[in-house]
């Protein structure tokens, strides 16, 4: 477990500035992370390895913990449609 948190925050510390931020939004983006459209293997594995990032991050590590995954979009910040 001391070996994951280390993980996690090393990946924080990385995408944890601006400039980090802009590369992690560009690579979910691109990586497809937010399509649901997705047509050829390719694609699928794009959004994989991209998925594999987010887990990384500690965001979401346990595809059966639903509640955690909502739990951190609730705790994002709160912008008028």
């Amino acid at each position: 477990m001391e070996k994951r948190n280390s993980q996690v925050a090393s990946w924080r510390t990385c995408f944890n500035t601006d400039a980090g931020k802009r590369v992690l939004g560009q690579i979910l983006i691109d990586g497809g992370y937010f399509d649901t459209d997705l047509k050829t293997e390719g694609e699928i594995a794009v959004q994989n390895f991209v998925k594999g990032i987010v887990k990384n991050l500690g965001i979401f590590n346990d595809p059966k913990d639903v509640s955690g995954y909502i739990q951190k979009l609730m705790e994002l910040p709160n912008k008028e449609v």
